[in-house]
């Protein structure tokens, strides 16, 4: 399943919200602008091109309105670099597990998702990630850009261990860890 948990950007040891309620995980990611849901999962390894086509449909319906939209399979990434960009980034987890750490005003919200989940990352809104030791997830990821098309500066370096990382928070689920 997948967890949220949220702290106060300046007070990771203290938690605001914890839980693995799909309900309440929608609620609190739309009071920040964030959006959660689930797609199902039909991912049996294959190429790139392969994985894009078979959720060609569900990927149109992202696609479909006006202005510049990129899409594209990711693999694992550098963690732990905080960013910010100026679209809408959407990512549909396929394979594997990862947290996405959203730093919206005071607050940050680590979502940690799993395959189904797909995260959508408001305009504006700095976030990192961290995927593991293995960094083995993959995701589907639809850019809506801004005016500048461009990836966002780096905001900072995060320290490891700053916040509680993708083992830390994979080991508390109430199902266990997830694969990484």
């Amino acid at each position: 399943m997948t967890l949220l948990t949220v702290w106060p950007d300046d007070q990771p040891g203290h938690v605001l919200l914890r839980t693995e309620d799909t309900g309440a995980i929608v609620a609190e990611l739309g009071r920040v602008g964030a959006r959660f849901a689930r797609w199902p999962v039909a991912d049996d390894g294959g190429s790139d091109a392969a994985l894009l086509d078979r959720y060609r449909e569900l990927i149109d319906a992202r696609v479909a309105g006006p202005g510049y939209h990129a899409v594209d399979v990711i693999a694992g990434e550098p963690p732990l670099v905080e960013r910010s960009w100026g679209g809408v980034e959407e990512r549909f987890f396929v394979r594997g597990s990862a947290v996405w750490y959203l730093h919206a005003g005071r607050e940050v919200h680590a979502v940690l998702c799993e395959p189904g989940d797909v995260l959508t990352v408001p305009a504006g809104v700095s976030h990192w990630h961290d995927g593991g030791p293995r960094g083995g997830y993959v995701t589907v990821r639809v850019r809506h850009a801004g005016p500048d098309r461009g990836r966002g500066p780096v905001v900072r370096v995060v320290e490891p261990g700053e916040f509680p990382g993708f083992e830390e928070l994979a080991a508390s689920r109430v199902g266990g860890v997830v694969g990484g």
